[in-house]
């Protein structure tokens, strides 16, 4: 969610404060008085804040107004103005408005593509986020044919990384609903492509290829492919294999007969409002690829599924990635923002749309932003 917000600070990193001072510049901002990447820098930072803090509702307003501030400033600014919609976009996820996720990821890519080149490292880095969108909606058919069409048109005009990024993601959706031949038959030709030679994409292909096999239960192909991994990997660990996260009967129900237009079988009332439950897990990645330590950091009042939450992390497993003489190093801490999904909707007996409980989580890794935080106390 805030990745582009450590590249706008590298841009300016004297606008960055924080606690009081980043309230007092981001008021500033609030009042017009900031330029589109002053108001990023201080508007997503405050958000974070607000978000790391459970405080859902108020970022999601705080970027919203941010964003009809800025909507029409994408020329003279794009990134800034594209990284406060992408800011949107996460934070309407895990507040459960599918609506504003959906208007968020398509603004991002709007400012982007209208503005920047489109060899833009931005402009190809979001060629994919439509087709992840629809992902995270459920509406996998469409999906495939966002990626489809990105794929083709990025081969035709002879834009190789757009087309192998789109490619790897038709792989993956083919893997996930179990068209296991079809998903190797288009790995197969990916890994013929110049492109796939290039080291990242040889990484990353690996990365595909690993969890086809994972899903297929090839435990031979899992160990082989699993070698070939450790040397390459430079980065945060790669996820080769985790058990689901826990299910809950009645909000998978509901979801079902939404989906079908149907009664809601958990009769949500004109007056009823689902909470925002969330907690921050942290826990040691071992360069065995076991996880290790597993705990609640913090979190809204008492989840009970947390627990289950904390089995599922500890059921994960990472490609191993430790030297020889170093299977003793402490490894890779990661900190997981988990937060219960929630959805909109109208119940019966009422024309307002509001927030009901679905089924699954929403996952964000906070490590990789965690230097663009204040240390505790400030």
């Amino acid at each position: 969610m805030f990745a582009l917000l450590l590249l706008l600070q590298a841009a300016s990193p004297d606008i960055v404060v924080t606690g009081q001072r980043l309230v007092e510049e981001q008021a500033k901002c609030a009042r017009g008085e900031c330029t589109p990447l002053r108001d990023a820098q201080a508007t997503i930072a405050l958000a974070e804040q607000q978000f790391r803090n459970g405080e859902y509702v108020q970022a999601k307003g705080l970027l919203a107004a941010a964003i009809s501030r800025n909507k029409d400033r994408g020329a003279e600014a794009p990134r800034a103005v594209a990284a406060i919609y992408e800011a949107m976009a996460t934070v309407s996820l895990h507040e459960g408005d599918q609506d504003d996720y959906r208007r968020a990821v398509a603004g991002q890519v709007k400012t982007l593509r209208d503005n920047l080149p489109a060899d833009d490292v931005a402009v190809q880095a979001s060629a994919t986020a439509l087709g992840d969108m629809w992902i995270k909606l459920g509406r996998y058919r469409q999906a495939e044919s966002t990626f489809r069409g990105i794929e083709e048109q990025a081969l035709a005009e002879g834009r190789a990384y757009p087309a192998m990024m789109a490619g790897m993601k038709r792989v993956w959706l083919a893997g996930a609903l179990g068209k296991a031949r079809e998903a190797n038959t288009m790995l197969d030709a990916l890994e013929q492509r110049p492109i796939a030679q290039e080291p990242g994409f040889r990484t990353a292909l690996r990365v595909v290829r690993l969890r086809l096999a994972v899903r297929a239960g090839n435990d031979a192909e899992i160990t082989r492919l699993a070698g070939t991994l450790a040397a390459d990997q430079g980065g945060p660990p790669v996820l080769v294999w985790q058990p689901p996260y826990p299910g809950d009967a009645m909000a998978e129900a509901s979801n079902n007969v939404r989906a079908f237009g149907g009664v809601d079988v958990t009769s949500v009332r004109s007056t009823d409002v689902a909470s925002i439950q969330w907690v921050d897990v942290g826990f040691w990645v071992r360069p065995d690829g076991h996880t290790e330590e597993a705990e609640i950091l913090r979190g809204s009042r008492a989840p009970a599924w947390a627990p289950a939450i904390l089995k599922q992390v500890e059921g994960r497993r990472y490609a191993a990635n430790a030297e020889v003489g170093e299977e003793n190093a402490p490894g890779s801490y990661r900190i997981e923002r988990v937060t219960r999904k929630n959805l909109y909707a109208t119940p019966i007996g009422s024309n307002i749309r509001r927030r009901v409980p679905a089924a699954g989580f929403e996952i964000l890794d906070l490590t990789a932003s965690e230097a663009a935080m204040p240390p505790p106390g400030e």
